[in-house]
């Protein structure tokens, strides 16, 4: 079993690597973990302890669409480089490159890259597709008339409530790296660069594919609801959730990680079965 290891923002490979050791410890000795670097050099993440050394990575230059894509061509070239992976492990800005590439594949090309993908602590995926959240983002940065305020859609109330809770927070409590411009939402915004941040209710389909979400309880609550978003746009028939006692870090405590074992058990075993499956 190969498992391709991506790690989250202002980190690398050999950080997340130290940061997975009890779970790699716990798992079945035939399987193999690989890491990649992100391609861009990046300042020290939120939360990393200063005795971590860099280099200090970031999967994406920034979050618009065209960025979004080049992060995805990236991340196939690691996977024809280094693979083929029976899935992917993702932490925070890793684990929403995963579903974003993810979903990618599976809309354009009908195609899992994976057989199951393990997230844990997931921030905000982003599509590369400019298509999606078209409408909302269209009436976020259409110009207004101050004499006449225009109704507001379905589509721009969940989109700018889920701005609010997620990357709004993350910028207020300084953890949104690399940051978004969140001028890019208001009336006159250039729409072609605002990232397009994914929501079950404004995607055109959810992802098909065994997923295992896990989140820490002390993890901020900006985090927790980005993490939540990330799992929405995941099919709940092939999804389990976890917990762990921890914060913005992956589980370290023996029984927390068992239980991660068994839900990716679970995950695969399901990736077995809807194998043979159209998407």
């Amino acid at each position: 079993m190969r498992i391709l290891c991506l790690h989250g923002v202002g980190s690398s490979g050999k950080i997340l690597e130290s940061q997975l050791q009890p779970f790699m410890q716990a798992v079945d000795p035939s399987y193999e973990f690989v890491f990649v670097d992100g391609p861009f050099l990046c300042e020290r993440g939120p939360g990393m302890a200063a005795f971590l050394d860099g280099p200090f990575f970031s999967h994406t230059a920034g979050y618009s669409p065209d960025q979004v894509a080049e992060a995805h061509d990236h991340l196939e070239g690691a996977i024809d480089d280094l693979g083929p992976f029976d899935g992917v492990l993702g932490f925070s800005q890793g684990g929403a490159l995963a579903l974003s590439y993810i979903y990618r594949k599976q809309v354009q090309d009908k195609m899992r890259p994976f057989k199951f993908a393990l997230i844990m602590s997931s921030v905000i995926p982003c599509s590369a597709d400019p298509s999606d959240c078209q409408n909302a983002i269209r009436r976020l940065t259409a110009p207004r008339n101050p004499d006449h305020v225009a109704p507001t859609g379905q589509d721009e109330r969940v989109f700018t409530d889920l701005i609010s809770k997620t990357v709004a927070e993350a910028r207020k409590n300084k953890a949104l790296l690399p940051d978004i411009d969140l001028d890019v939402y208001t009336a006159g915004g250039d729409a072609r660069v605002a990232p397009r941040l994914m929501h079950q209710l404004l995607l055109k389909e959810k992802i098909w594919m065994p997923t295992v979400h896990v989140a820490g309880k002390r993890d901020y609550p900006f985090m927790r609801a980005m993490s939540d978003a990330a799992r929405g746009i995941c099919d709940a028939k092939l999804a389990r959730s976890l917990e762990h006692s921890g914060g913005h870090q992956p589980p370290q405590k023996t029984a927390e990680v068992k239980a991660v074992i068994r839900a990716m058990d679970w995950a695969i075993s399901q990736s077995q079965r809807v194998a043979h499956l159209n998407i």
